[in-house]
């Protein structure tokens, strides 16, 4: 069956109508990158946008009204959307996504596997995350510190929160490596669903809860807390993911680009001891930043 592949440009104040406009119209698979290689946009915590301008392409298939669909978009968004068609040829998209997302290996004994991937290894330690609708499937280099980590450092019989927990990555791979328990917080209800069936599939649903920053229990403290998200955001939320550590819990902060790491550690300074570790990006010509360390006691 042949496919048609729809290709625009839109800002951060349209991509979340246009991305919610091509699955209502039956994308079978909606993609968004940074159109212009610039500087991360985090002007509002919970934008859906990563980039002040987005390249947005949606499949089709070749019988799709495309002209209709994108006089759909134009209403929905008041704004005249430059775009593209590209026809492809029929091909099995099963396989030329199996082909491009392999496992990828972290520390010592720790995978992650799309789930159509065999383990590596029985004796390894598997976590099983598809690319899909929540971020983190461990192929971001963001991501893979924080996984480097867990891998390196280990989190036996541990309490866990994973703050902006997207597909859940980072609460099911702790839960994997022994970890009591893990909680997933997410302001994206779909991010919460994705999270939950993700831990289900993995054997470790009953040790993990996946919530709304409003539904964590007011006492909840933890003996690690991720916040893999933004520098802003990070900023913002530093006196809340402060008060849910305890004394000498580690912290691990990460989504920030090395120059941005000096502003966010400024905020952590006074309750956190955090060291600095980057990853380059040699795709976008940057280096992700994490920071990670522990509270004072």
């Amino acid at each position: 069956m042949p496919w048609l592949k729809l290709e625009l440009e839109t800002d951060c104040n349209d991509v979340a109508n246009v991305v919610q406009a091509l699955e209502e119209c039956g994308a079978l698979a909606v993609t968004i990158s940074d159109a212009r290689d610039q500087a991360l946009f985090e002007d509002d915590v919970d934008a859906t946008a990563l980039w002040a301008h987005n390249h947005v392409s949606g499949l089709f298939p070749a019988g799709a009204d495309i002209a209709a669909l994108v006089q759909q978009l134009e209403q929905s968004t008041q704004t005249a959307l430059a775009y593209r068609v590209e026809p492809l040829a029929e091909r099995d998209w099963q396989s030329a996504c199996t082909d491009s997302h392999g496992p990828l290996h972290f520390g010592a004994n720790l995978w992650v596997c799309p789930t159509w991937s065999k383990p590596p290894a029985a004796d390894t330690v598997n976590v099983f995350i598809d690319p899909g609708l929540a971020f983190g499937s461990g192929a971001h280099q963001r991501t893979q510190l924080c996984l480097t980590w867990l891998a390196e450092h280990g989190c036996e019989r541990r309490q866990v929160i994973d703050y902006g927990c997207g597909s859940g990555i980072l609460a099911i791979a702790a839960l994997k490596l022994g970890a009591a328990r893990a909680w997933g917080v997410d302001h994206d209800l779909r991010a919460l669903q994705v999270s939950a069936t993700n831990a289900a599939y993995n054997g470790v649903a009953e040790r993990y809860r996946a919530l709304t920053p409003a539904s964590l229990p007011h006492a909840l403290v933890a003996d690690i807390v991720f916040a893999n998200i933004l520098a802003k955001p990070l900023i913002e939320l530093a006196p809340a993911l402060i008060n849910r550590m305890k004394p000498g819990a580690a912290l691990i902060l990460s989504g920030l680009l090395e120059e941005q790491a000096g502003q966010v550690l400024a905020h952590y300074a006074k309750a956190c001891t955090l060291t600095l570790q980057v990853r380059d990006d040699p795709a976008q010509g940057r280096r992700w930043a994490m920071l990670a360390g522990r509270r004072g006691k």
